[in-house]
């Protein structure tokens, strides 16, 4: 029977009760597939991944009647959503197969209508990269050209990036290797590779530039000389996971390994820092490896805390499938497992709201307190993915309870507060400390292309499904 979304919340929190809740997610999953797919088929000459509408009203963005003003309709790109709507589209055709409750024929559409998307997409995409420098921006124009937010809060016209490496190249490298190996374009994906190891490269000189524009004044993403941020890494670990996979090199399990390592090392109190909590996971670091202060406050995002876990336990969950671990490979599994628990319930306490049900965006270890009380929706599958990970990768279970309430705690706030069924089961962008839906945007406006949410949840599943089966 085909499962419906009904928002089951899980009254306690066992293994049974949450795999029961999975054909609903499911349910969602492709209920906003399908709602992707509809959106690029009703204008395919767009050819961009197209989720310009907002999750409030389930409205379509227009164009505004001020273009130089205009940061939502279809003249805005935003290379973050190309980038992760490429691997998200992979991953969901990867998916398709495991919904047992799909007949063969809904199958076979979606798998069909769902590749002549991702490979229209992907080649036009390839043809503005080529057409502007072998680089796409965080925000560019249907032809590709870069912008920016100039003070007055016009779009401005901006120089292309030099040759250094950027996030959106960082998503856009991932995205590009996901697609071109599942439509089984060799030379793509080789490109890719090529493109991803340049990025790497940057990121661990130190080089990388995060050229994310913000639209939220409580979350200004501004570079400063000297603060260096997990998050390149972060991403870039699950790029190193996604390679390792589907190439023979052991070059991509060795760059995650030491992509681990770094973070481990350098943004987690191990009891280097005594002024702060042990587990404490720092946002920043300052060039002597010191917690970068701001004002006095040391920054921790909860919900990165939870991304950086889910990430990392997925790629020691392969790293832990080789037939012949190296003894650095068993020290990083002997540490993870040790470690990842704690850091994982310590940030779910700085971030998780228990009034309302969600994660606050900014907590501050100084005076440990919250920042920001905003609740951005991608936490709660980031908790999901993290914490069922770790149920798997544990090897005793001392931690097993305190886990599976995460995922039920994370579950019941996500289908309560942020599922919106009016909205084709996309999530609310954001709400406020008090539980309520807001305008708040906290990357960009175009709604999640299926990456946070769905690639979250696609491993969630996964997860679950092997902790019952073991």
């Amino acid at each position: 029977m085909k499962p419906k979304w009904q928002g089951t919340l899980i009254k306690e929190p066992t293994l049974r009760n949450i795999a029961a809740v999975v054909p609903e997610y499911e349910a969602m999953l492709l209920s906003i597939l399908e709602t992707i797919l509809r959106r690029f088929e009703r204008n395919p000459e767009y050819r961009f991944v197209d989720t310009k509408l907002s999750p409030l009203t389930g409205l379509d963005f227009s164009n505004g009647a001020d273009p130089e003003r205009d940061f939502l309709g279809t003249n805005s790109i935003y290379g973050w959503i190309q980038g992760r709507g490429l691997e998200a589209l992979a991953g969901h055709l990867e998916w398709l197969p495991k919904v047992s409750w799909l007949s063969a024929p809904e199958r076979e559409d979606l798998r069909h209508r769902l590749t002549a998307m991702l490979a229209a997409i992907l080649d036009h995409l390839e043809n503005l990269r080529r057409q502007n420098g072998g680089k796409l921006a965080f925000l560019m124009t249907p032809e590709g050209k870069p912008l920016g937010r100039g003070s007055d809060g016009r779009r401005v016209r901006v120089s292309p990036d030099p040759p250094i490496s950027t996030t959106t190249d960082l998503f856009y490298a991932k995205g590009l290797f996901a697609a071109a190996t599942t439509l089984g374009r060799s030379d793509q994906a080789q490109e890719a590779v090529e493109l991803f190891r340049d990025v790497v490269r940057h990121i661990e000189d130190e080089t990388h530039v995060i050229d994310q524009i913000s639209f939220d004044p409580k979350n200004i993403v501004v570079p400063k000389p000297g603060r260096r941020s997990h998050g390149p890494r972060m991403i870039a670990i699950y790029g190193c996971g996604l390679l390792a996979e589907k190439l023979p090199s052991e070059e991509w399990q060795a760059t995650g390994a030491r992509l681990v390592r770094h973070v481990l090392d350098r943004h987690v109190n191990l009891g280097q820092w005594p002024d702060l909590e042990l587990f404490d996971f720092v946002e920043a670091i300052d060039e002597t490896g010191k917690p970068w202060r701001d004002a006095g406050t040391v920054l921790c995002d909860p919900g990165h805390v939870l991304e950086f876990i889910g990430l990392a336990t997925k790629f020691l969950l392969r790293l832990q499938q080789k037939a012949a671990p190296s003894p650095a490979d068993v020290d990083l599994l002997t540490r993870g497992r040790a470690v990842f628990p704690k850091i994982l319930f310590q940030g779910f306490r700085h971030g998780f709201n228990r009034e309302v049900g969600g994660i606050g965006k900014a907590y501050d270890l100084a005076a440990r307190a919250p920042l920001n009380r905003d609740m951005p929706w991608w936490s709660l599958p980031e908790a999901l993915r993290a914490a069922s990970g770790l149920l798997v990768l544990s090897r005793d279970h001392e931690h097993h309870a305190a886990l599976l309430r995460i995922m039920a705690e994370s579950s019941n706030a996500f289908f309560a507060n942020y599922v919106n069924p009016a909205c084709h089961l996309m999530a609310y962008q954001t709400l406020d400390a008090k539980g309520k839906p807001i305008a708040v945007i906290p990357a960009t406006p175009d709604a999640d292309p299926g990456y946070h949410t769905g690639l979250s949840v696609i491993d969630f599943i996964d997860n679950i499904r092997r902790s019952r089966d073991e």
